[in-house]
């Protein structure tokens, strides 16, 4: 038993010994009355004291603590087929269901099953413990992630879940080009999709299910950085002149410089700037393996630079001359017996194929790898060759095949920023920037500042977040660009965003685990009070008239 009186309020002081005194003054007229018998004096007495305790127990408002079972409810999405419903009910035991229509607020637990509640309804659970059992309908989406910016010729890869009604086929596409497919079963599929961003600026692919178009992948592909690019070659030949001149075309430097006898040697430069290029180190070298103990090869190793090495001819020899050369760990195996394999895009390469190596990273999609040393990059490719693409005017997949194996050889970007889409319109988002020099404390994004943290483990890496409140395509910094969608008529995938934020809010204000039994308060009704309080007052007018 306990009560609710605040004894540090001097009203409440003021009224106890109000009623103390009412007891002593009552038992004091009560004892000095001559006119009554003992046993009427006892009678009076006694109740007088009970009405005085039924009031004070009044004021003290006692109550004490029961227990009662905890009670759980389902609250279903307007988009649930009602089989559904049943299922989730008779899995979870759970007797009551509601919708956002009829919904009862008196629920200890609530359990949503879909992701469609309009947000009044949200609003009215914040006294019960919320779960939440997603549910994707047929050919659509279960989650979607790729990256929002990405540099040219990096891997953007698309990752999520996708619930199919039957077995069919899960394309990316780019105009009437598939970038990269996976085939589906019956039910939920996990897939990861990757394809190299070989269109420089602001980019976008169709996410397909069989005829059905899912999503649209938007996101910006940052320009690589110009780099210097020699060839240093015993002979020109068609697939270098055609590299050289794609190369240039892309707005690098390169220089071509072929022997024409032992000391004579030709060189012609593409986008040569003001001043010579001719002692500068170049970023990128290309050569053949012969040229893997060339003085200027292993120049450029030593000063953190990339090398590739094309126009393999027997390549389990090549290896070993270019290991030996430069203390690299190539290691072919055979994989068929003809001249030459198909290598896919109207491609073909040597019948081999790179062994796995722990420093050695390959170019998805083709035989072409790099291994990383302490000081540079050494690129290898296998293919045997690809000027005919170019020559027959397949130029998009000849800039997805060499951007590909430039964002290997390239250097790590000075000035990064890493956003995961998709993004919508009012939920926040993160923003993470790497920078090799001084951080910047905050960034526009459109109409909006973000202001940036710098992380407490890297000193080079800071965060920041922000709510996207506009539309489309938001421009950052001036020279990059995110995609934002609209939060609603988005579909179902930003409708399960706002589920997801709703439930891990709502969980940091409620208790962990499953809900018990419950503690609750109880007390005696008022109508109790008036009906005893009002019975002893009758008692006390009838005493005196009862002889």
């Amino acid at each position: 038993m306990q009560t609710s009186i605040n004894w540090t309020s001097p009203i409440n002081w003021f009224i106890a010994l109000a009623l103390l005194i009412l007891l002593a003054g009552q038992l004091w007229l009560i004892s000095r009355n001559q006119s009554l018998s003992g046993n009427r004096k006892w009678v009076k007495a006694g109740l007088n004291i009970v009405l005085w305790l039924l009031v004070a127990a009044y004021f003290g408002q006692f109550h004490w603590l029961s227990q009662r079972p905890s009670s759980h409810a389902l609250l279903i999405g307007d988009e649930v087929p009602s089989t559904i419903a049943r299922q989730v009910k008779d899995s979870l035991h759970i007797q009551d269901s509601f919708t956002s229509r009829n919904l009862k607020n008196e629920y200890d637990s609530v359990t949503l099953v879909g992701q469609r509640f309009p947000l009044e309804t949200l609003t009215k659970l914040s006294a019960s413990s919320v779960n939440w059992v997603p549910y994707t309908q047929p050919d659509q989406l279960a989650s979607l992630h790729w990256k929002g910016i990405v540099r040219q010729g990096e891997m953007q890869q698309v990752t999520g879940r996708v619930n199919s009604s039957g077995k069919q086929l899960l394309r990316l596409r780019f105009g009437n080009r598939t970038l990269d497919s996976v085939s589906v079963h019956e039910g939920g599929n996990a897939f990861s999709l990757q394809f190299p961003a070989f269109v420089r600026g602001r980019s976008q692919a169709e996410l397909m299910l069989g005829g059905i178009t899912l999503d649209t992948v938007r996101f910006f592909a940052r320009p690589v950085e110009p780099l210097k690019v020699q060839f240093l070659l015993d002979n020109a030949d068609f697939e270098s002149n055609t590299l050289a001149g794609w190369l240039g075309k892309q707005g690098h430097t390169v220089r071509v410089t072929t022997t024409l006898s032992t000391s004579i040697n030709s060189t012609v430069s593409i986008n040569k700037a003001g001043e010579s290029i001719d002692k500068a180190t170049p970023d990128l070298l290309i050569t053949d393996p012969a040229n893997a103990a060339n003085s200027t090869v292993k120049k450029v190793l030593a000063e953190g630079k990339a090398v590739l090495f094309i126009n393999f001819t027997n390549p389990e020899s090549d290896c070993r001359i270019i290991n030996q050369a430069l203390g690299s760990k190539w290691q072919v195996r055979k994989v068929s017996s003809e001249p030459v394999v198909p290598a896919g895009n109207s491609l073909s390469a040597l019948p081999y194929r790179f062994a796995d190596n722990l420093n050695q990273f390959p170019v998805t999609g083709y035989p072409v790898a790099v291994q990383r040393k302490l000081a540079g990059r050494v690129g290898a490719s296998l293919l045997n060759e690809t000027f005919p693409l170019s020559l027959s005017g397949d130029s998009v997949t000849y800039t997805r095949l060499w951007t590909a194996v430039l964002a290997r050889l390239s250097p790590s970007d000075k000035n990064t920023i890493q956003v995961n889409a998709p993004l919508y319109s009012g939920l926040q988002q993160e923003i993470l920037i790497n920078n090799a020099g001084s951080l910047v404390s905050s960034m526009l994004v459109g109409q909006d500042t973000i202001s940036f943290v710098k992380s407490p483990l890297n000193d080079r890496s800071a965060s920041g977040s922000s709510l996207f409140r506009q539309v489309g395509w938001q421009s950052v910094q001036d020279s990059l660009a995110l995609y934002v969608d609209a939060r609603v008529g988005a579909g179902p995938l930003a409708e399960q965003q706002i589920i997801r934020r709703f439930v891990s809010a709502h969980a940091l204000y409620q208790s962990t685990g499953e809900p018990s039994a419950r503690t609750t308060i109880s007390q005696v009704p008022n109508w109790v009070w008036l009906l005893v309080i009002i019975s002893c007052f009758t008692a006390l007018w009838i005493e005196p008239k009862v002889r």
